[in-house]
């Protein structure tokens, strides 16, 4: 096996291994509600999120990955670069998984590249009209994450109210509904996130080919094994979060007390919300647009139902999230840079 061959693997396994991570950390966002509400088993739910994971990249397309691979110039990007851009990102998953903090991979990935981008490149090197929209589309899908849950619950109670059924009689209906809404969710979720780990690995075959990402794509078409590849370490990792509860337990019981009639307004506002963007190819977060979504369905409840405490804490690791993997993922560039 030659030289770039070689340079090819490290950077797709450590690729799948981002998108692993991203998967196990961020698995929580389409269970936690329905397992916390009783709607389904924790193994049977994560295992539904895993499958709903790998079909969403390969039936909703690579929209975002074109995206995500404009954000710097592909044809000047090196193997180090992709590198460390994805390795700061990985560095902060794992922080924040062992706080127990449910925050945004995509932001970590963003960030990371970013920084990795203007340690390699310079600001020349990134494409600042990309990245403002994907910074406005990160940053606005919170707050519509909220509107949403919160005029889905207000919907639904007031459905109940005019129907003279209260929220305890309606759990066993909308606990059949959260079967459908969390699959919703898993679904969205892999039509987003793992097609933004395929927008990095197409940086780096389009820089081996001198292109751009959009020229590379145009002429070779988006390589069918980085697809696969990429809905499966997804997968994978949100099928191993079966293996801890960490991050599902701060959703599911640390923000609001949730009805399943919560669960299901969250998940589908949720998943509304990343579904569209999926479609228009911009990059959102699910963590980030499913917390408020919760919290928004705690909310419509009234605003003494939501642990304020506990998401000032989640808000203040998103506000870290952007800066911390850009320095990492530039410091990791040029440490790379000295020994290889």
């Amino acid at each position: 096996m030659g030289s770039d061959a070689w340079v090819l693997v490290v950077v797709v396994v450590v690729a799948l291994c981002f998108d692993l991570m991203n998967g196990f950390h961020d698995g929580c966002n389409a269970v936690s509600t329905v397992i916390y509400t009783g709607a389904l088993k924790p193994r049977v739910a994560i295992a539904i999120s895993a499958a709903f994971n790998f079909l969403g990249p390969l039936i909703m397309g690579v929209a975002v990955a074109k995206t995500i691979g404009g954000v710097i110039s592909a044809q000047d990007a090196t193997a180090h670069l992709v590198v460390a851009a994805l390795l700061g990102a990985l560095l902060w998953d794992v922080l924040t998984w062992i706080w127990a903090l449910p925050v945004s991979s995509s932001h970590a990935l963003v960030g990371g590249l970013v920084g990795a981008g203007l340690a390699a490149l310079g600001p020349a090197g990134i494409h600042w009209n990309k990245l403002i929209l994907v910074f406005a589309s990160l940053f606005v899908s919170p707050f519509l994450g909220i509107l949403a849950g919160f005029l889905f619950m207000w919907a639904s109670r007031l459905i109940l109210k005019k129907i003279r059924l209260d929220i305890d009689r309606a759990d066993k209906f909308y606990k059949y509904m959260q079967v459908v809404s969390s699959s919703w969710v898993s679904f969205s979720h892999g039509s987003n996130d793992a097609t933004k780990v395929m927008g990095i690995i197409a940086i780096f075959l389009a820089a081996d080919k001198g292109l751009s990402v959009n020229q590379y794509i145009k002429a070779h078409g988006f390589p069918l094994w980085v697809i696969l590849s990429c809905a499966g370490a997804m997968a994978v990792g949100t099928y191993l979060s079966v293996r801890s509860f960490r991050l599902i337990r701060t959703l599911g019981e640390k923000i609001t007390h949730l009805h399943p009639v919560n669960g299901f307004s969250a998940e589908v506002g949720g998943a509304l919300i990343i579904q569209v963007a999926s479609i228009f190819g911009l990059p959102v977060s699910t963590t980030h647009v499913v917390t408020s979504a919760v919290t928004g369905t705690g909310m419509a409840m009234g605003f003494r139902s939501v642990s304020w405490k506990v998401f000032r804490a989640i808000m203040l690791a998103w506000v870290v999230t952007l800066p911390f993997c850009a320095v990492a993922a530039a410091l990791l560039y040029f440490a790379s840079s000295l020994v290889f």
